[in-house]
This record gives structure tokens, sequence and C-alpha cells, in this order.
């Protein structure tokens, strides 16, 4: 888009359009939002971690992801790309 506005400015000063039909339209507008990572507290997680039904295989699952989530700090993304070799004690 600027570019092209560019361009047709280029046009217009060389007087070879007499307006530059670019110039009303305005490019995207970005916005950048800021927030704040929730951070839980020892008893929050262990309350979450313990809410959680063990006895069946997403229950262990979900355990370990959002425990290791809680003890690495990472977020869902990074927590689902790491391998075994990624944690040690």
């Amino acid at each position: 888009m600027a570019a092209l506005r560019m361009l047709f400015d280029g046009l217009a000063v060389g007087q070879i359009v007499a307006v530059n039909p670019a110039r009303p339209v305005r490019g995207p507008k970005y916005s950048l939002k800021k927030g704040k990572t929730a951070v839980l507290s020892a008893e929050e997680a262990r309350k979450l971690l313990d809410s959680i039904n063990p006895s069946s295989n997403v229950g262990l699952r979900d355990q370990a992801l959002i425990a290791l989530m809680v003890y690495s700090s990472a977020r869902i993304g990074a927590a689902l790309k790491m391998r075994v070799e990624d944690v040690y004690s």
C-alpha cells in the first residue's frame, strides 16, 4: 500500500496525474496490546494439580503438562515443543 501511495505521489508531483487517488486511503492500523502473564502461587498450582483426576491417561497427561508449565514458566506452545531431553534436574 505504501509503495502504491509513493508511486502516485511521484506521478502527482511530476504532473502526470492531476490528483493522487491513493492519498485518502489510510493504511492498516496496528495495535499492540501488552498483557501480563498470570503467575500461579504454589498453593494455587497445588490446588490446580490436585483437581485433575490421574486415574486416566488424559488426566496423567494434563497433570504432566500443567506441572511442566508451572515448573518451567513456559507457555503452552513452548511446552508442547519440548522433548524429554530438554527437562533435567
